[in-house]
Order: structure tokens, then sequence, then C-alpha cells
């Protein structure tokens, strides 16, 4: 039979030129290095996720204890992609999401947040949507947040040298802009007002 097994995800890009880099609990530098592909900088969106108190409650993520259950991140960051004539409708690029990426943003929401209400109000979703090339230009990290009281890593670093940007933008100030930001209705009425803007 046909072998699949190296390709689910070349399947579901928009292009074949998307160089994915990615480490398990890194998602803010992994997304800084998708948002600088040349096809996204200019007209994709970070897209960063807190909790409305604290951690955020989200469903469908690889790192669950089980298919059902939630993760609380402390903070969360995806990729939007508006759409185009062949694909219309914006498209989130959850490298950590279990059904896929890129997926359609309402299909994304329902699988992250399937049951916003429900959840405790502290653990509700709260969005920062920040230009593709304004998070390359200015976050930067020193990674210090991943560290131990011991010195030593929460989780293994990223291969990689951390992005250093102006520093106008780090995980701690990404994380205040999105605990005063969007909710769920909000985003998506966000993601309707920008699709119809073209």
């Amino acid at each position: 039979g046909m072998h699949f097994s190296a390709v689910p995800f070349l399947l579901r890009r928009p292009s074949e030129n998307i160089f994915m880099q990615y480490q398990p609990f890194w998602c803010e530098e992994n997304i800084w290095h998708l948002a600088g592909q040349t096809e996204f900088t200019s007209s994709g969106w970070v897209v960063v996720i807190s909790g409305a108190q604290g951690h955020v409650a989200c469903w469908g993520q690889r790192a669950a204890a089980a298919a059902d259950a939630a993760v609380l991140w402390d903070y969360h960051v995806v990729f939007a992609v508006p759409g185009t004539s062949r694909e219309p409708g914006w498209q989130i690029w959850d490298l950590d999401c279990t059904a896929g990426h890129p997926l359609p943003a309402s299909v994304w929401l329902d699988v992250t947040f399937p049951v916003p209400t429900m959840t405790k109000t502290a653990f509700q979703p709260r969005f920062a949507c920040i230009p593709a090339a304004e998070y390359r230009r200015d976050f930067s990290t020193d990674r210090s947040h991943m560290r131990r009281a011991d010195g030593g890593w929460q989780q293994p670093p990223p291969p990689w040298e951390p992005p250093l940007g102006t520093g106008a933008l780090t995980v701690a100030t990404a994380i205040a802009r999105a605990r005063r930001g969007l909710d769920v209705a909000a985003l998506r009425a966000w993601l309707a007002a920008h699709t119809a803007s073209g």
C-alpha cells in the first residue's frame, strides 16, 4: 500500500515553500520562525493567547494527558493567515493542535475552545493580534521564563538561537497584551471584519 506517514501535513500546506521549525513547548519561537516565511510576513498575524486571569485552557493539544483533556498553558501562540481566492477565510497555524494545521479559523476555535462559556472565567481565552512583521521585528527572549529555580530547563530548549528583536515585545509583555485583549466572540468579529476589508 501507499505510505502517507511522511506527508500528512504537506497535504494541508498552502504552498510547498513553508518551512516548519518546531520545538515542543516553545510556541512563541516556533511561530516567530513561521512568521518569517516570506509569503506570511506581510499579511499574517501572530495571535498570542492567555487566560483572562491566568492560565488558558486549550483542548486538542499534543501535550494533553488524554484526547479529551484540556492543557492549561501559561500562554499559547498561533499564526493567522488571511484567506486567498483559492482558500477563502482565515487559516490558523497551531503547531500543537492534534487536528492539524493550518485549519480554518472557525474549526480551530471550535476544537481548541469547545466550551468557552462553561470554562471558569479565569481560564477563558483572551487574544492579542500582532502583525507578523511587528512580531518579527520586536520579539526578544532570553528564555528565562523556561528556567527552573535550580537553573535547569523546564523543557528542552530549541536548537536554534533565541530571537533577539528590539525588545518592545517579550513573553511577559505579549501575555499582558493578550490578557487585556479580545475574547472568543470579539476575535471572531475581528477576523470577520479583517476578511471583509480584503
